[in-house]
């Protein structure tokens, strides 16, 4: 291709309706390149506006240096050809493959290995229809044998080149189901991620929330252990007083068989009192019933409490652990149940913290 080095002012003019239209820097460099060589504004146009890579700019550039018609390069900037391609059609050119042979390969839209075969195999049908060209010069004659066996060669070649397309494009169709279900695989593991982490919140939630209870547990048990030690001191303290109880003097007069005692019991309001019995009283109804109305008042004569004492045969150490079940808040029924127990004071005194250690963690 013939150049002419335009003027300066017309490089620079053209330079910038490049880059009003989008051209990138590095590419309008070549550009400039180009258009100060002498090549004209129409080829050069065709990549510095398109908005090509710089690598697939520089092979364009390249090839319309290489003194390449207008055909050709009208060819190369339609079709899409990545810069080896390009090439490809540029070397099989020079090699006298026509452009529009070229651009039948080309719209085939073959990989760059499957477009160099079909053009290979197109520069020999060329050569080969070259040559049956030379013998039928008139100084050569050709047999109608060797005309039909180039033709069938000619027909041998389509057919492999066929062949080849037809394998090739099977081929596009496999990678491009691979590249479906290389696309669903990736996205299954994208949702088996995302399934992942919100495992991992909600085993961290559960993990805090175990926590949280094993806290609330730990703290339930020191509260119980520090009730039982407050019931544990307070039996301790219920058996001293009902050895007392039972180490009270006796304080009367007349017939020492049948004198009256003084016992030493607690208050409603816990303080000691102490309460003259006669010694054989705790035998009799008639004695619980003044025993249990000295200890629990007279206000409830006919209370169910007195109707439940009398007749039970309890001793004062029994009674009093009655009259602490009723302070401790033990139900009415609760109560009866003691009373009728059997228990003695000791046992009665462990039932009672029994029932409120339970009452305590309901």
């Amino acid at each position: 291709m013939e150049t002419r080095r335009p003027e300066n002012a017309q490089v620079a003019s053209v330079i910038v309706e490049f880059k009003d239209r989008g051209c990138r820097d590095d590419v309008l460099k070549l550009a400039k390149e180009d258009l100060e060589l002498g090549y004209p504004k129409e080829l050069v146009a065709l990549y510095a506006e398109a908005g090509w890579q710089m690598e697939r700019s520089r092979k364009f550039s390249s090839i319309m240096r290489a003194n390449s018609d207008g055909d050709l390069m009208q060819l190369l900037a339609g079709g899409g050809f990545n810069p080896y391609q390009m090439q490809l059609l540029a070397n099989y050119y020079d090699k006298g493959v026509t452009v529009a042979q070229l651009s039948e390969v080309g719209s085939k839209n073959l990989t760059a290995y499957d477009m160099e075969q079909a053009l290979k195999l197109v520069h020999q049908a060329n050569r080969e229809a070259e040559a049956v060209r030379e013998k039928e010069n008139p100084e050569t004659e050709i047999s109608q044998e060797e005309a039909a066996a180039i033709m069938e060669a000619l027909r041998q070649r389509e057919k492999e080149l066929e062949e080849q397309q037809e394998i090739s494009n099977k081929q596009a169709s496999e990678n491009a189901k691979l590249r479906a279900k290389v696309d669903n695989l990736e996205q299954q593991v994208k949702e088996l991620e995302q399934e992942k982490e919100e495992y991992n919140s909600e085993k961290r939630s559960i993990l805090e929330e175990r926590d949280r209870f094993y806290q609330q547990n730990q703290m339930l048990l020191e509260e119980k252990n520090q009730l039982l030690a407050e019931l544990e001191a307070g039996r301790k303290g219920e058996d001293e007083m009902g050895q007392a109880l039972q180490g009270t003097g006796l304080n009367g007069s007349g017939d020492s068989n049948n004198c009256d005692f003084r016992i030493a019991v607690r208050g409603r309001n816990g303080q000691k009192d102490f309460v003259s019995m006669e010694k054989n009283a705790r035998r009799r109804p008639e004695g619980i019933r003044v025993f249990a109305e000295k200890i629990f008042g007279r206000g409830g004569q006919d209370s169910g409490m007195i109707k439940q004492l009398t007749g039970k045969g309890l001793n004062p150490a029994q009674m009093e652990q009655v009259r602490m079940a009723v302070q401790a808040g033990l139900t009415g029924q609760e109560v009866k149940d003691l009373i009728d127990s059997g228990f003695s004071a000791e046992e009665m005194a462990q039932a009672v913290e029994i029932v409120l250690a339970e009452k305590a963690y309901q």
